[in-house]
């Protein structure tokens, strides 16, 4: 089987061809790299620039036809932050669809860490029980996960990338003191809360991945006379950087204008232009987490969507609800779950539905892994304003997401799944609904299109009982069919499914047709 990833960047776009199958790992067929810079225009004004849009369509197309001309029979795209807090994504992913029939999964920060993690991982094999740190400089966040074996066990994204600081710290060429002031500050104080967390878990080794850390490490390496690739991105893996040495080569860097950067050994234009600012990042969270020398991973996150893209293929259906409870991203979830004392395993139940959901109306909904986070997010956390109140629970469930501390996400985020979780039952969303109001047009479909497949997940266990188990779902024209798996014990749990399909079909104009295995069929109709 031959298979491709494409990571859409805040810098550039990767593309990696893989031929894999169940016996053997994965060996690289192809690889390429543009550099498109859609984080520039995003760090500026908040959306993508339709020059930089051009860019990236072009990237894609072009590779998508590379990988298939090596007979890719999948291609798998994830974006990560400058396209997820784009004003215009939804156009972005629109336009992507449209012109190379390519679907863009929308990565959140915690993803991203989790998928460059079992990257890391794989490639570079720790022992069972070694604790492994990966860093990964992006240009427009950075992950950090934590690793104990091949298993990521905590997992960390900032907002700090060598786009989006280039952008906002670095407007003179070579950067003033003054910049550099500003930036050095900015960077300890983001960071030092969080190494703190990660100083006290320890760990005994640290990789970095990606285009700056690769780039600086080759640098160095050129210095102490070690051969690497002298054009391009340096791609070598187990490259050391040692902060005494990065802390020299920055304070060079910081002293050349962008011309003499350029001419570096295995240093391109376009990366010059954000190495002052990679270089200080990277610098700072060697001095913040203590690390004396960290050597460099060739796999990231590409590599790391096809690992985990292989384990899903792999997977039993029937363990999904345990792998939502091993869930790093939704661990804020889970803390306020248990903080309100909710039902714990109906709210599995229901986050499992409702993933089943989402996956099946995927070419319907045209929304990516991002948002199936916030779906179960909201799945898992829409009863919780049961300790208030059993009388419009919904609404205080929503009240309480909006105003609670929900980590591993953003406060845009903790909008939209307050948002869902207030409409998993009684009235649709309304503009006259405070919360729904406010959010932006975009946002308010978000929140139609997934409260629909939440209402209908928290209808197959309304009595928490537990009696259906699982459901299969499929589109089948302009029907949506799903049997509930769990014999005629499940009949009775189906009394509010025909009630609860309301918004699905509003939003889709989908029939919805029911069955549950053994026993009788109900149908919905959209006419």
């Amino acid at each position: 089987m031959i298979l491709a990833a494409l990571d859409i960047g805040s810098n550039s776009i990767h593309l990696v061809v893989v031929e894999t199958d169940a016996e053997k790992p994965f060996r690289v067929l192809a690889s390429g790299k543009e550099m498109v810079r859609l984080g520039r225009s995003v760090a500026r004004d908040g959306s993508i620039s339709p020059d930089a849009m051009s860019r990236a369509l072009a990237a894609i197309q072009l590779f998508a036809l590379r990988a298939r001309s090596y007979g890719a029979s999948e291609i798998l795209a994830a974006a990560t932050s400058a396209t997820r807090e784009a004003a215009n994504r939804e156009e972005f992913l629109a336009r992507v669809l449209d012109q190379t029939g390519i679907h863009i999964d929308l990565l959140s920060g915690i993803e991203e860490a989790r998928l460059i993690a079992l990257a890391v991982a794989a490639r570079e094999r720790p022992r069972t029980r070694a604790k492994t740190l990966a860093i990964d400089i992006g240009g427009g966040s950075t992950e950090l996960a934590l690793l104990r074996g091949p298993h990521p066990e905590d997992l960390i994204s900032l907002k700090l990338g060598a786009v989006r600081l280039t952008e906002r710290f670095v407007s003179s060429d070579p950067i003033s003191d003054k910049q550099l002031k500003r930036l050095r500050a900015e960077l300890r104080g983001v960071i030092a809360p969080r190494a703190a967390e990660i100083k006290r878990t320890g760990f005994d080794a640290c990789y970095g991945t990606s285009g700056t850390i690769n780039t600086l490490a080759a640098t160095l390496a050129h210095r102490r006379s070690v051969t690497v690739q002298s054009s391009g991105e340096p791609q070598s893996s187990g490259l050391p950087v040692r902060i005494s040495e990065l802390r020299a080569l920055n304070a060079e860097l910081c002293a050349m204008d962008l011309e003499t950067r350029a001419k570096l050994p295995g240093v391109s234009r376009a990366r010059a232009e954000i190495l002052v600012a990679g270089g200080q990042l990277l610098e700072a969270l060697m001095e913040s987490l203590g690390i004396e020398v960290l050597r460099t991973s060739e796999w990231a996150l590409r590599e790391g969507m096809i690992i985990a893209h292989l384990a899903r293929r792999t997977s039993s259906q029937s363990a999904a609800p345990g792998k939502i409870e091993r869930d790093k991203s939704l661990r804020g979830a889970f803390a306020l779950l248990e903080h309100y004392r909710a039902d714990r395993k109906h709210a599995l139940r229901t986050a499992y539905f409702a993933g089943q959901l989402f996956d099946a109306l995927r070419p319907l909904h045209l929304l990516g892994s991002e948002h199936r986070r916030l779906l179960l997010a909201a799945a898992l956390l829409h009863d919780i304003g049961y300790l208030v109140s059993h009388t419009n629970h919904h609404k205080h469930s929503a009240y309480l997401i909006h105003n609670s501390e929900l980590t591993g996400f953003m406060e845009s985020e903790v909008a939209l799944i307050a948002n869902i979780a207030r409409y998993h039952r009684s009235s649709p969303p309304k503009l006259k609904h405070p919360f729904y109001a406010a959010l932006d047009e975009a946002d308010r479909e978000t929140v139609r299109r997934l409260a629909s497949l939440l209402r209908l997940a928290d209808a197959f266990d309304r009595d928490h009982q537990g009696r259906v188990r699982k459901l299969d779902c499929r589109c089948d024209g302009g029907r949506l069919k799903i049997t509930a798996l769990g014999g005629r014990a499940a009949e009775s749990a189906l009394w509010r499914v025909e009630e609860r399909a309301d918004l699905l079909k509003d939003v889709f104009g989908l029939a919805v047709e029911v069955a549950v295995e053994g026993g009788r069929e109900m149908t919905e109709q959209t006419e």
